[in-house]
């Protein structure tokens, strides 16, 4: 497939997923074109599995003299990543 192809084909699988009728066989088709998806195009990537963050791994503890949950990747008690 060209670009352009390519580009047409995501804006169809776009109207078939705002349209609420997109087929199994078409999400299986647009996480084959994942990697043409823009980076910013959270609709697509969504559909197409992409997780959403893609850095390490979220690792936190108990913190005692806190109380509450703590990420230790970034250093902070808000994140609902770890």
């Amino acid at each position: 497939m060209t670009t352009e192809e390519i580009k047409a084909r995501l804006e169809y699988l776009r109207g078939e997923i705002a349209a609420e009728r997109i087929s199994q066989d078409e999400i299986v088709e647009l996480q084959g074109l994942a990697d043409h998806i823009d980076p910013g195009d959270t609709v697509l990537l969504e559909w197409a599995g992409v997780p959403e963050f893609d850095g390490p791994p979220h690792v936190g503890h108990w913190s005692r003299l806190g109380g509450t949950w703590y990420c230790d990747t970034c250093d902070s008690p808000y994140c609902d990543l770890a």
